[in-house]
């Protein structure tokens, strides 16, 4: 018991680094993406804050599993670089006995995964999104980006080039505004300012050297092309106060397993009667195809007496036979394409029903890859649990997010798309584990220096990109 609490003690430290450290590396990049449309353009410290706190949930679902696998490699890599494993074995205790408890562990913090990914994140997501959602229509401004189409104003829509980071100013405008009688017109001007106006009611945008191009509404023929210096253009409905609306709807990434369990059914349930209905419709079209062909109202009766059937009369009934047969094809690829959108969906759904439970039990995963290549590392330092565990992380995100793709496109089953990462690093690791319980681990071990190979060739990489970039 008291070695259990020591490995389990060497585990804390190491665990709370790494996710501090990844955790950061996820806010530092978040506030650059946030930092232009967010928090220099006049929100409320604590709107930012709100904003901050529900996307933290996001970055804790990915940075606990990566945070879980640094941990196991620098605590089973100072204790075997402190000859500490070797002391384990000559008192009869095994590295597997080590690891055990670190396994049991790691399956209790893949259930709270699990957990977490199913009502905290669904639910942060919903409420990051209704909380944008909200900026966006109080103060579409916050939204202005260069190079971006923005249409959160009102009956305009709005164009900018370049926005200069020191001043605000936008250069390169166009603006297609919609006029109250229906006429367009179209603004172009070199440079602009921003201001507010009516307390924050009203944002105005100083227009500085450009072209207004309309039509008269009263007669369209009339094309007026104004030339200005300077113009002031008013945003209406901007205003500093946030108004909350909830949503009904919830796309896959805001939804518990529950309710996309319910999407799925229902997409079951839509696919089974678009085939019902594609298959009637075949078997209608045939049999109304036979009837027309051998059927007294096509086939007069001089065909029975042995009469040739005028040319004129068979042009026409085979006319209706081809508008029949054209009508059928239409509906029937109505029908499948009905059928395949409703496969599509339910795989959507399904996909992420099984991501909550797969990246949830990666932290398991992690642990039989940690601890078997910490001892074999030798060594604890936050280098070496860095690189390998950066190594298997990508691997695990590109075998994800690949079948993710893959599935979408309904090239692969959703289930096996969503646990292949983890059946993939898991027998890796596996393989590692019995390796290192059946103590092939030595030095001169041909597996140990293919991985020691492995190792200096991305340590080779990073120090490369560190001494040309740093």
């Amino acid at each position: 018991m008291i070695l259990v609490r020591y490995v389990l003690k060497e585990l804390i430290a190491p665990f709370l680094a790494a996710l501090f450290g990844i955790t950061f590396l996820f806010v530092v990049d978040f506030l650059v993406k946030i930092l232009d449309n967010v928090l220099s353009k006049g929100l409320p410290a604590s709107t930012v804050l709100e904003i901050f706190a529900l996307n933290l949930a996001w970055m804790l679902s990915l940075s606990i599993p990566m945070a879980v696998l640094v941990a196991s490699l620098m605590a089973f890599g100072r204790l075997s670089g402190d000859q500490e494993i070797t002391a384990c074995k000559a008192a009869g205790v095994s590295p597997l006995s080590l690891m055990r408890p670190v396994l049991i562990v790691s399956m209790l913090i893949s259930v709270l995964m699990v957990v977490f990914n199913n009502w905290v994140l669904p639910e942060a997501n919903h409420r990051s999104v209704e909380l944008m959602n909200a900026v966006s229509r109080k103060k579409p401004h916050v939204f202005i980006d260069a190079g971006r189409l923005i249409t959160q104003f009102p009956d305009v829509q709005l164009w900018v080039s370049h926005i200069d980071p020191v001043s605000g100013t936008l250069y390169g405008i166009q603006i297609f505004e919609m006029e109250r009688r229906g006429a367009p017109r179209i603004v172009y001007a070199d440079s602009a300012t921003m201001e507010y106006a009516d307390n924050g009611a009203t944002l105005m945008l100083r227009l500085r050297s450009g072209e207004t191009h309309m039509t008269d509404a009263d007669n369209p023929e009339n094309y007026f092309r104004i030339r200005f210096f300077s113009q002031d253009l008013a945003m209406k409905n901007v205003d500093d106060r946030l108004e909350r609306r909830s949503r009904n709807y919830r796309s896959d990434r805001e939804m518990p397993i529950e309710m996309m369990t319910e999407v799925v059914e229902d997409a079951e349930k839509k696919y089974d009667e678009a085939k019902t209905q594609a298959l009637e419709s075949r078997l209608s079209t045939l049999v109304a195809m036979k009837e027309n062909i051998l059927g007294d109202s096509i086939v007069p009766s001089e065909v029975k007496s042995g009469v040739a059937l005028d040319s004129i009369q068979r042009r026409r009934s085979l006319q209706r036979i081809r508008i029949q047969e054209i009508s059928s094809l239409r509906t029937t690829e109505r029908l499948y394409g009905r059928m395949e959108a409703e496969l599509k969906r339910k795989a959507q759904y399904t996909v992420e029903i099984h991501k909550k439970y797969s990246t949830g039990f990666a932290c398991f995963i992690f642990i039989l890859i940690g601890a078997p290549l910490g001892i074999m590392a030798r060594k604890g330092g936050i280098g070496t649990g860095i690189l390998y565990s950066l190594s298997f992380f990508v691997i695990y995100w590109i075998c994800l997010i690949g079948g993710e793709n893959m599935a979408d496109r309904l090239l692969i089953n959703p289930i096996l798309a969503m646990w292949a990462s983890n059946i993939i690093i898991g027998s890796f690791g596996i393989f590692i584990t019995i390796a290192m319980v059946r103590d092939r681990f030595s030095g001169d071990s041909k597996f140990f220096r293919a991985i020691r190979a492995v190792g200096r060739f991305f340590k080779n990489i990073f120090g490369f990109f560190g001494r040309r970039f740093g």
